[in-house]
């Protein structure tokens, strides 16, 4: 095991090597997601803008909208997550938690709660382009209309 004073100045290095470099504010990216359970939901839509902070933290206010399959019915969700976002060249990858809040209708019924997420997925960064997917485990608190628990989603946008 590497005591922890080695791991020390090996870190700083690490960290003088990321802050080196130019700093890209954030990127703001309209995308599709594939909710789950899919026989529930069908293929919804959304935003995302994101602020990178340090070279590794990215913060990220979301909204997304998905219909319900073959009835008439939506959900919509406001979440923000702080992610850990270390850069590789032009390749992102990240992780983190996000909380929100969500709002499902089904015919004349609607239910209004609380949303938890973990977040994992990854961008790539081309100039100003910026491609992204990620993976969402979702929970709905409170007693929802109708289950979700999680989601894949795949976009594009510009990078700032």
């Amino acid at each position: 095991m590497v005591p922890i004073r080695r791991l020390v100045p090996a870190a700083l290095v690490l960290l003088g090597a990321l802050a080196g470099r130019p700093a890209a504010a954030g990127d703001v990216t309209a995308f599709v997601t594939l909710p789950s359970p899919s026989d529930v939901w069908a293929r919804g839509y959304g935003a995302a803008l994101t602020s990178t902070w340090f070279h590794v933290i990215a913060l990220e206010a979301e909204a997304a909208r998905m219909p319900i399959e073959g009835a008439e019915g939506t959900m919509t969700s406001f979440s923000g997550s702080a992610l850990l976002a270390p850069p590789v060249g032009p390749f992102v990858p990240y992780g983190g938690v996000g909380i929100g809040f969500f709002r499902q209708s089904l015919g004349s019924s609607a239910d209004t709660g609380i949303l938890h997420c973990f977040v994992l997925g990854a961008k790539l960064k081309l100039g100003l382009l910026v491609v992204r997917g990620d993976y969402r485990s979702i929970r709905l608190g409170g007693d929802p209309l109708l289950p979700m628990d999680k989601r894949f989603s795949l976009g594009a946008g510009i990078s700032f």
